[in-house]
């Protein structure tokens, strides 16, 4: 379905499909659970978005983000389309946390809070990114 998405196309990393978009776990993220939401249609512009694909973001943000706040206890999040490097209209979601929070043992802190995100990729062992993967699918 999103063939044209590059990285973002692998199936193990699709963690929910809506009827215009689709929410992608993003590896090596800078927050805890970050995702990319991608339009399910190949569009290169915020204006070739339609109306309808547009009114269904709201439904997408509400599942997201109840997941992240009951999961982790995510406080906030920040949502960004920059679109340099992916030529395909999509959000990077970064769920934002006032507190470390720990997963398989590992504790993972926002180290921007409560400012902007620090753009570092935060390094795991695949065990645990396939239980965050899980977490979210779940």
């Amino acid at each position: 379905m999103l063939e044209f998405a590059g990285r973002f196309s692998d199936p193990k990393l699709l963690i929910k499909s809506f009827k215009h978009w689709s929410i992608v776990y993003k590896e090596l993220p800078s927050t805890l659970g970050q995702c990319v939401f991608i339009l399910n249609k190949e569009t290169p512009t915020f204006s070739g978005v339609t109306s309808e694909q547009m009114a269904e973001l709201p439904e997408v943000c509400k599942w997201y983000e109840t997941k992240l706040k009951k999961l982790y206890g995510a406080k906030k999040f920040n949502y960004c389309a920059i679109m340099m490097k992916e030529h395909f209209v999509h959000f990077n979601v970064y769920p934002r946390y006032s507190q470390p929070v720990e997963v398989c043992g590992v504790k993972f802190t926002d180290e921007g809070w409560p400012k902007k995100v620090i753009d570092t990729k935060i390094e795991m062992d695949s065990k645990i990114q396939e239980k965050i993967i899980s977490d979210l699918k779940n």
